[in-house]
């Protein structure tokens, strides 16, 4: 089997777990040939993100709460159409990228490359006819140029000319071992079917030995390659691109305000949870502190300030307890009620689904809770078993750190989509603001998930769980769990209804969940 094919093989799942329509995919593929010195698949790349998404970025939301900070697809594009000699196609996506806003210094080595050489006498039958500049619509719309080739090849001189005596030779360009620094400073001029006044010299041909070394790296670099996405299990690396909560050399506080911090409890995307004890009142609280690199941010530092004026609204027996909303200066922390049972997470991981009876004062817990914040005009917007704690035998819902005032204005747009895919409902993906409906379809996919065992929508990656929300049809609950009484698939299924106005309101949800009771 030739090595090509094996390698195929190899990639093909990881490959065919990768190939969602994505901009970022593409963008990311972009990136990686780049660095290879692929620009051909490079430029294809990055076209395609260019038609997923045309509009340039300093910050745009990926998933979540996951970013890509710096989303420039015209100029990369650009630096790969000029890697491969097409100079009015990258003057052209240069043009583009400044109508984008893609930041100049991104641009300025680009167009020194693209300046053109000084001007150097030409007979006047020699004269070189300059072709049409490409408009930045043309660029994009119109097919690529044959590529040149991306490894120097040698060129034959061109012909003299019959009619006239050749013209005095100037001084000969740089080297071809020059470095790329020097190769901008004196770039090639370009060809004309007359002789030019100043030819540069082809390059001559790199050695075989070089060449041969070249072409084992590339050969290795591919193996290990499609070895690590074979195992990695493709879409998943995406996640492995997020920044880290800590930065390195972060080390844990010990004290803040009136609190001695005893042990880590766990971290998430916006904030690390921390046991602490109130050095005078001897109290246990859980405390929430911001992420160091979130608290430069006016954004997310806003969001933290107002999960603690949501809190201190919320008082009922089924929502932990904000205790103290933290100080309006200095590290940004909040204390709430600790609570020492499981989370529903890890109780589903270890003991499995509940039986009838437990589901369903779970599940009116857990309803009361809800349409007790939604009086009160909070919408959690990221209901999941991680966010429900068990204490003894009821439930406390936690972590309304991306929860908002339904119609609220005062947070833009920046992080659209919040929530975890698994249970997001299909509107949170695309709206700013959701309302009440979007929890309770999230409660919907919860009790799903604790009547069948596992959730309604899975996948390779949270794109594909993401558009199973929008498109898929639930699962048959019936099958799956035939000893369920009917009126409970039935309230499920009307609760995972796509369009937010078909699902049933708070009140109808307590009413059916207390018949069910019974």
């Amino acid at each position: 089997m030739r090595p090509g094919s094996l390698l195929g093989l190899m990639l093909t799942p990881a490959l065919l777990a990768q190939s969602q329509p994505t901009f970022y995919a593409a963008y990311q593929d972009g990136l990686d040939a780049e660095h290879r010195g692929a620009w051909s698949a490079a430029a294809a790349a990055y076209r395609r993100a260019i038609e997923l998404r045309p509009a340039s970025a300093g910050r745009v939301v990926i998933y979540g709460n996951n970013l890509l900070l710096r989303y420039y697809p015209y100029t990369r594009l650009a630096h790969c159409e000029l890697e491969l000699g097409h100079r009015d196609m990258a003057t052209a996506l240069l043009a583009q990228a400044a109508a984008q806003g893609e930041p100049a210094p991104e641009r300025e080595d680009l167009l020194r490359r693209l300046a053109p050489p000084p001007a150097q006498a030409t007979p006047p039958s020699a004269t070189v006819p300059h072709p049409t500049p490409l408009t930045a619509s043309q660029a994009l719309a119109a097919p690529p140029p044959p590529s040149l080739p991306e490894k120097p090849t040698p060129a034959a001189p061109p012909p003299a000319p019959r009619e006239a005596p050749p013209a005095p030779l100037a001084q000969p360009g740089p080297p071809p071992a020059a470095s790329r620094a020097t190769r901008d400073a004196h770039p090639p001029a370009p060809r004309a079917t007359a002789s030019l006044a100043s030819p540069v010299p082809a390059p001559s041909p790199a050695p075989a030995a070089v060449t041969s070394t070249v072409q084992k790296r590339e050969w290795g670099g591919l193996l290990l390659g499609g070895v690590g996405l074979l195992f990695a299990g493709g879409g998943w690396l995406l996640l492995r691109r997020r920044r880290p909560a800590v930065e390195p050399g972060f080390r844990e506080p010990d004290h803040l305000g009136p609190y001695r911090i005893e042990r880590l409890l766990g971290r998430g995307g916006f904030a690390s949870t921390y046991l602490a004890r109130h050095e005078t009142k001897g109290q246990s609280v859980a405390l929430k502190v911001l992420h160091p690199y979130r608290q430069d941010d006016p954004e997310f530092l806003g969001r933290f300030r107002q999960e603690a004026r949501l809190g201190a609204l919320l008082e009922h027996p089924n929502i932990v307890r904000l205790l103290d909303p933290g100080p309006e200066e200095g590290t940004p922390y909040l204390a709430m009620e600790y609570v020492s049972g499981r989370r529903l997470d890890r109780v589903l991981r270890e003991d499995g689904p509940p039986s009838l009876s437990d589901l369903l004062r779970l599940a009116r817990e857990l309803a009361s809770g809800m349409a007790y914040a939604h009086t009160h005009g909070v919408v959690h917007r990221d209901l999941k078993p991680g966010n429900i704690m068990l204490d003894g035998d009821h439930i406390k819902i936690m972590d309304f750190g991306i929860s908002r005032v339904v119609d609220s204005e005062t947070l833009t747009t920046t992080y659209a989509f919040l929530g975890t895919p698994l249970y997001a409902a299909p509107e949170a993906q695309t709206k700013t603001q959701v309302g009440p409906a979007a929890d309770r379809y999230s409660f919907g996919v919860l009790l799903f998930e604790l009547l069948a065992g596992r959730p309604p929508f899975t996948g390779e990656t949270p794109f594909e769980i993401l558009d199973q929300h929008r498109s898929a049809a639930l699962p048959d609950l019936r099958t799956l769990r035939p000893d369920a009484p009917a009126a409970l698939v039935d309230l499920i299924e009307r609760l995972c209804r796509k369009e937010p106005a078909e699902r049933p309101e708070d009140g109808e949800i307590l009413e059916c969940l207390a018949r069910l009771a019974e």
